[in-house]
């Protein structure tokens, strides 16, 4: 079993109540993996650098992100909080930003008629059918 360095757990800890025994240990093998990758950090990628390119039933790791029941939402506000407590005060500045995916299709779930800022004026709104995400990020001021 591939676990984790033991430096880098602390840290992670946090998120294993978002997956299940079985998922938190495929994911200990995904982020090892990503993090000791070179290049494109994709699921191939981070099983080859563990060790695993030939290990069967490989398609179990790629169902972590594909298929698996965990909230990205929780994760997100996880990681938010690490972020805020590990910086000094004063360091960091949370940047909100709202952007419109234009996306068409029956399959294509969650998409609603947004008011686009970038096509409208005061005189004039500008509505389209897509998916609106809230992009949320911390700015670090670098010394």
């Amino acid at each position: 079993m591939h676990l984790l360095p033991a430096s880098i757990v602390p840290t992670l800890l946090p998120f294993a109540p978002l997956f299940t025994a079985p998922t938190w240990r495929h994911v200990q093998v995904l982020v090892t993996g990503t993090l000791l990758a070179q290049g494109p950090r994709t699921v191939a990628a981070a099983l080859r650098v563990m060790g695993l390119a030939h290990e069967s039933r490989f398609e179990r790791d790629h169902r972590v992100l594909s298929r698996g029941r965990w909230s990205e939402v929780q994760g997100s506000q996880i990681l938010l909080g690490l972020l805020m407590v590990l910086l000094p005060p004063g360091w960091p500045t949370l940047v909100v930003d709202e952007t419109l995916e234009r996306r068409k299709g029956a399959r294509v779930t969650a998409k609603g008629m947004h008011r686009d800022a970038a096509r409208s004026s005061n005189s004039r709104v500008v509505t389209c059918l897509d998916l609106q995400w809230v992009c949320m990020a911390l700015i670090v001021a670098l010394p």
